[in-house]
């Protein structure tokens, strides 16, 4: 067993798990494919076995899904502190905790909290991974500043800012009776088993309505990268957000989801409550406003 893993093959197995593939991954990172199954073999051997390996690609064990998500707060609270001794010790620094749930922290949200922590290296930043599908109780219980959630509604309270949404589409075989229509309605899958990703049931169903008509649904937690690759089966139909198009595979057909001739889309939302006092807030409201807000 080795006694250290470098830091840089820590961040490879998030990068793994978030391609669901060690060929795109590699290509991703810029590394060789044997060096980089070989790094990841090794961080198995130290410690437990992280990845399923099949045909299509790898997907994360039950024990590896703990793991890579304590890996990611890990290594978000590492940078921080490294910002923090690279700035000195500061009178003036400050903290700012934020709520959400897993399947924002493994998106853009993730990348948002490291580029503000790096810009403003003088706030701290700490995240509470709260229960889905209301990570908002945090917000009300005064334990984090700051909400980021999804939701299909807006409500244009001053509390409240919409960061970028994601219109939502659909992953099946090429020979499926759906594949030849570029638009799909959401009543054409009457018919079908959706699989979309763990706590997607209920933004769908506040997306498209909670008194529509759902088809069977199953929730998995696994990358879009098998979400694609499970598609190809033919026995279910994948529900994906359109900034994974890319990775459908070649076997398997994305088509764009309607509901009555409009997309079904999923924003991501910022709340806060009006008395936080924290100084820190109205920065990361202002910074989240300028750079991320839609």
């Amino acid at each position: 067993m080795r006694s250290s893993i470098q830091l840089a093959t820590l961040n490879y197995a998030l990068v793994v798990a978030e391609e669901g593939s060690f060929l795109r991954a590699s290509r991703r990172t810029g590394i060789d494919h044997s060096a980089l199954s070989r790094r990841i073999r090794d961080l198995e051997y130290a410690g437990t076995r992280i990845f399923h390996r099949h045909a299509r690609g790898v997907g994360p064990t039950p024990a590896g899904e703990r793991f890579l998500e304590r890996l990611r707060s890990v290594l978000l609270e590492l940078d921080n502190t490294l910002t923090l001794a690279r700035s000195g010790t500061r009178d003036d620094q400050q903290k700012l905790s934020i709520g959400s749930n897993g399947i924002i922290l493994a998106g853009r949200a993730l990348d948002a909290i490291i580029e503000f922590g790096q810009s403003h290296p003088n706030v701290t930043v700490s995240l509470t991974e709260s229960p889905y599908p209301s990570p908002e109780a945090a917000l009300g219980a005064t334990q984090v500043d700051v909400v980021v959630s999804f939701s299909s509604r807006f409500t244009g309270g001053a509390c409240e800012l919409t960061l970028w949404k994601d219109t939502l589409a659909v992953v099946l075989a090429s020979n499926h009776s759906l594949a030849s229509p570029s638009v799909n309605e959401w009543q054409d899958l009457d018919q079908e088993t959706l699989l979309v990703r763990r706590g997607e049931a209920f933004l769908l169903a506040d997306a498209v309505g909670r008194g529509v008509q759902r088809p069977p649904i199953l929730e998995h937690h696994v990358s879009a990268g098998i979400f694609c690759a499970s598609s190809e089966t033919g026995s279910v139909v994948a529900l994906i957000h359109d900034r994974d198009t890319d990775r459908v595979l070649k076997d398997a057909m994305c088509r764009k989801l309607r509901i009555g001739g409009e997309p079904i889309q999923i924003s991501s939302l910022a709340r806060w409550r009006s008395d936080n006092a924290n100084p820190a807030l109205p920065i990361l409201v202002a910074f989240l406003r300028d750079r991320y807000s839609s």
